[in-house]
Formats: structure tokens, C-alpha cells, sequence
């Protein structure tokens, strides 16, 4: 009688009752992952403590903390300063345009009250004697005054064409002071000469230096001509003692 065997079949186990388990592994490329992370943040750490800028301290930190403090503050009293600066100016401008418009408003005054007296004056110039005779131009009137015991000499001329229409003229005033020197010789000294242009009427005023202890008498006033070689006129006037 033979016999026949029959191969066992398999039974199904759930996992749970199995007796043995299989070891589980991670992904290759998983573990290449983290290897990867891993490289790349200790090549960024690498890198910044390498080539990156340097860690503060807590000391420096705080001293750079305290070195903004400082600037922001002096930049807000320079703000401060400058607004003072500017409040200043915009008030000394306000006072400046009333001063000038306080000078305008004198300004314009005085020209109306100098206008009436430049129409007097033409007037009065109109009457004066114009003394011609000896050429184009007239020494109208002159004073000269000298102190008692000698001083500047002081003069006033007023020389004349004998129409307003004249064309202008110009020459140079020149005085010859005649008088008694220091040592008591008489003698004669020349003053330097004043450079004038002539129209209708011009005045000639001023004060000449003279020798210590010079007593002036009187002075001769020539008015040249501009190259100073030809005389236009001339006069002789007394100096009076003041």
C-alpha cells in the first residue's frame, strides 16, 4: 500500500502573531537627503564663520547700541539748532523788508522835498552874475576863510556857463594861495587842483592843508582846461580870518 505524502501548505498569520519579524531599512534616498541637509547647513555655518561678518559681542553690541544713541540725539539738537537758525532768519528777513520799506518810504519823502529846492535852485542859479568876460566860463562867487593863527583853508567856488543848452565842460579847478609864510616871508602856494565836469552851474567845496604858520591873504582860482595848459577863466578872491 503506498503511501502519498502531501507537501504542508502555508497558513496565513497576521503580523502580529508572527514569531519573527524582518528588519525595515530607510530609503536610500532619504538617507541621501539628510546627508545632504546636513552638508549644506554645515557648509552655510563653514562659510559664516569663514568669510561672513563677525558676531558682536554682548559688549560690543551694547557699545554700538550706545554709539546710535549718541548720533540720534545730536542729530535731533543739530535738527533743533537748525530750525532755531531758520526761525531766526525768517524774522530777521520780516524786519529787514519793514526796515527797507521804512527807508523807501523816507526816501520818496525826501525826494519830494528836495524836488521844490532843485526848482529854487535853478532859479537862483538864474540870478547869479555870470562873469564871462575873460572866456566860456564864469567864477560866479567864491568865499575862502582861514582860522586866525593859520589852519586848512577853506573854500566854496561856484562856477557858470552862461546857458543851461552849453555843452558840458571839463577842467580842473586850480588855487595859487598867496600869503605870509612862517618865517614872515611872503610866498605863494600852489593847492592841488580838483578835476570838475562843468554843465550850467557846478559848486566846488572843500578844505586845503597849507604850511604850518601860513596866514593866507588871498587866492587866485583858474579853471583849466582838461589838458591843464590853457585857462578857461580866473579870479582873485580875499580870505577871511575866522
Amino acid at each position: 500500500m503506498a503511501i502519498r505524502i502531501e507537501a504542508k501548505r502555508p497558513v496565513f498569520k497576521p503580523a502580529p502573531y508572527e514569531s519573527s519579524r524582518h528588519s525595515r531599512r530607510l530609503p536610500s534616498w532619504l538617507i541621501l537627503l539628510f546627508l545632504g541637509i546636513a552638508l549644506g547647513g554645515g557648509g552655510v555655518l563653514f562659510l559664516q564663520a569663514s568669510y561672513g561678518p563677525k558676531r558682536l559681542s554682548a559688549l560690543e553690541s551694547q557699545k554700538l547700541t550706545d554709539e546710535l544713541t549718541s548720533i540720534t540725539l545730536e542729530r535731533q539738537g543739530l535738527q533743533t539748532r537748525l530750525d532755531e537758525i531758520s526761525r531766526t532768519l525768517n524774522s530777521e528777513r520780516t524786519e529787514a523788508g519793514q526796515t527797507i520799506k521804512s527807508l523807501q518810504g523816507e526816501v520818496s519823502g525826501l525826494k519830494a522835498q528836495i524836488e521844490p529846492l532843485r526848482e529854487q535852485l535853478k532859479l537862483f542859479a538864474q540870478t547869479l552874475p555870470y562873469d564871462g568876460k575873460l572866456g566860456p566860463v564864469g567864477i560866479s562867487t567864491a568865499s575862502f576863510s582861514q582860522g586866525r593863527d593859520g589852519g586848512a583853508l577853506s573854500y566854496l567856488v561856484l562856477l557858470m556857463q552862461e546857458k543851461a543848452d552849453k555843452p558840458e565842460l571839463r577842467g580842473n579847478v586850480e588855487f595859487a594861495v598867496e600869503g605870509k609864510a612862517a618865517d614872515g616871508r611872503t610866498q605863494t602856494v600852489q593847492v592841488p587842483a580838483v578835476n570838475i565836469t562843468l554843465g550850467h552851474y557846478q559848486h566846488v567845496a572843500g578844505q586845503a592843508k597849507l604850511p604850518e604858520g601860513f596866514l593866507a591873504r588871498r587866492v587866485t582860482v583858474r579853471f583849466m582846461d582838461s589838458t591843464g595848459s590853457r585857462p578857461l577863466t580866473w579870479r582873485i578872491f580875499t580870505v577871511q580870518a575866522k
